[in-house]
């Protein structure tokens, strides 16, 4: 009978609380930390922390390997964390709710603005901004040489059916274009030297012109396209960057429409009494005269 009733006293205990920083160990195991394993899911969600840009960079130099090692080098950290029931002390306690909360409100707002940031809303946006997109652009390619003589002679080359690319990389003093075949890509007119804007902004699309005397020489220059404004596609990410600040103080806004934010004891304070008037009896009238 007290076994059973012992029984029934352990199966109404509560289980204990989760121990914080438990990750999902998906995927290939990569090493082995007393005992617990170190997976290739758990490098992937370390990458996943970090900024776009930096990823790519990491991706790009070969950086991998640093990055396991600090995935195992944290759990190293964590597991002696545990060891030492940090997790139990009052200020990680908070620290830990704090970061569980922060993260909470960061996955909502990311959603938040995923969701909303549709082609819709970034057309309507570039539409309301246009004015910022409106400039003039050309789309070029060029061959710099230092002889006007050297130019010409190019120039000739090429009207003669010979290939620009080809005479960019070997001949064109202007190694970064050069090895693109010339090309300069889409660019303003402020951005080049006043003499090949002018002398490009001026043309049709398609033509060739030469040679173009500036500072750095002479130019041999094909005008592939033109265009009055950058178009939306171009600058899609800008547009999600400027859209994310307000759909987040949007969203806030409409949070706290539907919150009831109220001051210290504001909600709980009684209404005040509201007695009736006190109505005094009415004077008798003066007698007459």
């Amino acid at each position: 009978m007290l076994s059973m009733v012992l029984s029934l006293l352990v199966a109404c205990e509560p289980p204990p609380p989760p121990v914080p920083g438990e990750v999902e160990r998906a995927g290939e195991t990569i090493k082995v930390v007393n005992g617990k394993n170190v997976t290739q899911g758990m490098v992937d969600a370390q990458l996943e922390q970090l900024p776009a840009n930096v990823r790519d960079q990491v991706m790009a130099r070969g950086q991998m390997d640093q990055v396991k090692d600090q995935v195992v080098i944290g759990e190293l950290l964590y597991q002696e964390a545990i060891k030492q029931k940090l997790h139990e002390d009052g200020k990680v306690k908070t620290q830990i709710a704090l970061a569980e909360r922060n993260a909470l409100a960061s996955a909502l707002l990311e959603r938040t603005v995923e969701s909303r940031s549709t082609d819709t809303e970034i057309q309507k946006w570039y539409s309301e901004h246009e004015v910022q997109f409106a400039k003039p652009q050309a789309k070029a390619r060029h061959i710099l040489v230092k002889d006007k003589a050297e130019a010409e002679k190019i120039l000739a080359e090429i009207k003669g059916g010979g290939d620009f690319a080809k005479l960019a990389m070997e001949k064109s003093t202007d190694k970064g274009s050069g090895k693109e075949g010339g090309d300069l890509g889409w660019f303003e007119k402020g951005r080049m030297v006043p003499e090949f804007g002018d002398a490009v902004f001026a043309a049709e699309k398609g033509a060739l012109l030469g040679p173009v005397e500036s500072k750095f020489g002479f130019h041999v220059i094909e005008v592939q396209d033109l265009r009055s404004a950058i178009p939306v596609d171009e600058v899609k990410d800008k547009i999600k960057g400027q859209l994310r600040n307000e759909i987040v103080e949007g969203y806030i806004e409409e949070l706290k429409k539907t919150a009831t934010i109220t001051e210290p004891g504001a909600a709980s304070a009684p209404a005040a009494e509201v007695k009736p008037a006190e109505v005094k009896p009415a004077e008798p009238a003066p007698a007459g005269g």
